[in-house]
């Protein structure tokens, strides 16, 4: 494969949770950048795509990084986007965040909910394993409130976009966060929001089809 592959994770997270995935040497892992104020996630992803050095790339967004990937895609051109965890538009959003945008509750959730792990961050992604809620647990440590509040008001509010640009899609069957119901993914794992790091052996045999 020539074409560079470049990497999205989830909103706050690192490459720490690719980190049982088998990429490809020609790979880099884009490092989240803090927002502006009242910015546009259009403006976000403009600046996320500033990142991107080589032609005609592959992107691999997982959750929030799935939206911002199709949001670049929008802006350069890229070969094919590679969706995990995520949804494609306002279709196969979840009726929580459907709800959640329309009435602008977003900033109503308590700061202490987002700023570190609890319990329900832990059902959310259907961790029980501790090596599992380690690992997402590190996550915390590079975001802010501020910024998870910012990218979850977009998530919510987020329609999708019309786009040439090849995209394949993996979901997971007990994702509690995009709950599947709605999702018209091109293949389906099990696990849930976390299948990345919990079920990767099945990403990885997927990814494997698709670069060989």
């Amino acid at each position: 494969m020539n074409n560079h592959i470049y990497i999205l994770s989830g909103l706050g997270a690192d490459d720490r949770v690719f980190s049982r995935i088998n990429f490809p040497e020609n790979h880099t892992h884009l490092v989240w950048i803090e927002n502006k104020p009242n910015e546009s996630l259009q403006g976000y992803a403009a600046r996320m795509a500033q990142k991107i050095e080589h032609p005609n790339p592959i992107i691999i967004g997982l959750s929030f990084g799935g939206i911002v990937a199709q949001e670049i895609a929008a802006i350069i051109s890229v070969k094919e986007v590679i969706l995990i965890s995520t949804i494609r538009s306002l279709y196969d959003s979840p009726w929580y965040f459907n709800l959640a945008g329309k009435l602008g509750m977003i900033h109503l959730i308590p700061n202490l909910i987002l700023a570190k792990p609890n319990i329900f961050v832990a059902y959310a992604f259907s961790l029980t394993a501790g090596e599992d809620k380690t690992v997402l647990n590190s996550c915390f440590d590079t975001t802010t409130s501020a910024h998870i509040k910012w990218a979850l008001k977009h998530i919510a509010k987020w329609k999708g976009l019309e786009s040439n640009t090849p995209t394949f899609q993996i979901h997971s069957r007990q994702d509690r966060i995009f709950t599947s119901r709605k999702s018209l993914a091109n293949t389906y794992i099990n696990g849930g929001h976390f299948a990345v790091y919990t079920n990767a052996s099945e990403i990885n045999e997927i990814l494997s089809d698709r670069f060989n």
